[in-house]
């Protein structure tokens, strides 16, 4: 098996808005503690709670990722309050048309 690698772009707005207030580039993790400290870090940067951390459930995440790949269906959302962080999964080719338009 290749190693695995997880792509995400995140977006941060109002929990129910149809845009976005601000959208991340696509970034690559190579290891699931990458990913984590990545999570870790968005959480803290639009000051939402650290415990959101905990819906992530990161070893099954993971695990998946390293079975079938990045994909869109890997996609996951932390809500608090009135504010939602997305986590949108990425393919490859994916990845590479949206490295190419940032």
């Amino acid at each position: 098996m290749s190693q695995a690698i997880a792509r995400y772009t995140v977006t941060f707005g109002l929990t129910g808005c149809y845009l976005p207030d601000s959208v991340n580039p696509p970034c690559e993790y190579a290891t699931r503690a990458e990913l984590a400290q990545a999570i870790r870090d968005e959480l803290a940067f639009y000051d939402m709670p650290a415990c959101l951390f905990r819906e992530v459930n990161i070893r099954r995440l993971w695990r998946a990722i390293q079975f079938a790949g990045s994909s869109s269906s890997y996609h996951f959302s932390l809500s608090h309050k009135a504010v939602t962080l997305s986590f949108h999964g990425l393919t490859e080719a994916e990845f590479a048309e949206q490295s190419q338009v940032d």
